[in-house]
């Protein structure tokens, strides 16, 4: 057990892999070129990700009393892109599928530069001159690129090569990313329950994680509509402003070339969990207007 234990950062590392890869294998240059038919969609959904969901991250751990540590681990989280996860719940939900692999797929690229900025701000103002920790620039982009979007490059690139197989493997691509997630949830906890208290952890970080994925999942919606974007690409955009990569928050917190820090990834952890319990509601809670909309439009 303590063999694997010591290996759970590894192990991460390879399931985000895994995770990326089999993104990358459901798209293709299409999904791109198709980002031109919704301008304004793709820019209300990256301006979400990439700047507003870190911006709520800040205001919470500003205004609710968290320890430092975990405050930290929510900021980890919330600079982080969608991930598969967040397209299989569009989906579920009736969204604009197209939409959310495309928004998934840029954030993971653009979110390569913005995690590195918006973590060194972080451990500067929460952690201040108590922090040992240290990410150089240049190093750390090359870490998060190496664990996101060169995965998904290799996955467009076996999707390019070999076409039918890749095709074929779309659903198994789909549930097999779901059970990678929950691997890595598992690992998280084993880690966890090693350096203390995992349920300690779990109410320690829980508030501020659930303000965060309540508020991203009501913004994300309404943000859109204020700009009159339709129904269906206003719900995708709110489950990808509401479901952020967890498994890459955890594996930046945990991993021995970045934070060093399984507290921190604790919160990642418990963000994975609240998310996906959320998400069954949210996805009910659109597919119904989705679908009643549909009604009405025939």
């Amino acid at each position: 057990m303590k063999d694997l234990l010591s290996h759970i950062p590894m192990l991460l590392q390879i399931t985000l892999f895994l995770i990326m890869l089999g993104m990358g294998m459901t798209l293709t240059l299409k999904d791109f070129i198709n980002i031109g038919q919704s301008p304004k969609a793709i820019f209300i959904g990256l301006f979400n990700q990439v700047l507003l969901v870190p911006l709520i991250a800040f205001t919470i751990i500003s205004l609710v009393p968290m320890d430092a540590i975990f405050a930290m681990g929510l900021m980890i989280v919330s600079c982080c892109p969608g991930g598969a996860v967040s397209n299989l719940f569009s989906h579920l939900a009736k969204g604009d599928t197209a939409l959310s692999i495309s928004l998934t797929a840029l954030s993971s690229i653009i979110t390569v530069f913005t995690i590195p900025i918006i973590l060194v701000f972080s451990l500067n103002y929460i952690l201040g001159e108590t922090t040992t920790i240290v990410l150089p620039l240049g190093k750390t982009i090359f870490n998060i690129f190496k664990l996101t979007a060169l995965p998904v490059f290799i996955g467009m690139l076996i999707i390019y090569k070999f076409e039918k197989f890749a095709k074929k493997s779309k659903p198994a691509i789909k549930w097999g990313s779901i059970a990678v997630v929950i691997l890595a949830l598992i690992l998280m906890v084993m880690k966890l329950e090693e350096i203390g208290d995992s349920w300690a952890f779990i109410k320690a970080s829980f508030v501020g994680v659930i303000l965060l994925n309540l508020l991203t999942l009501c913004i994300g919606f309404f943000s859109s509509r204020v700009m009159k974007i339709s129904t269906k690409q206003s719900a995708t955009i709110s489950i990808e402003s509401g479901m952020q990569n967890n498994v890459l928050g955890m594996t930046i917190a945990i991993s021995p070339n970045l934070l060093n820090s399984p507290e921190m990834g604790a919160t990642a952890g418990v963000y994975g969990v609240v998310m996906c319990v959320l998400a069954i509601g949210v996805v009910r809670i659109y597919k119904k207007r989705i679908t009643k909309k549909s009604i009405y439009q025939l």
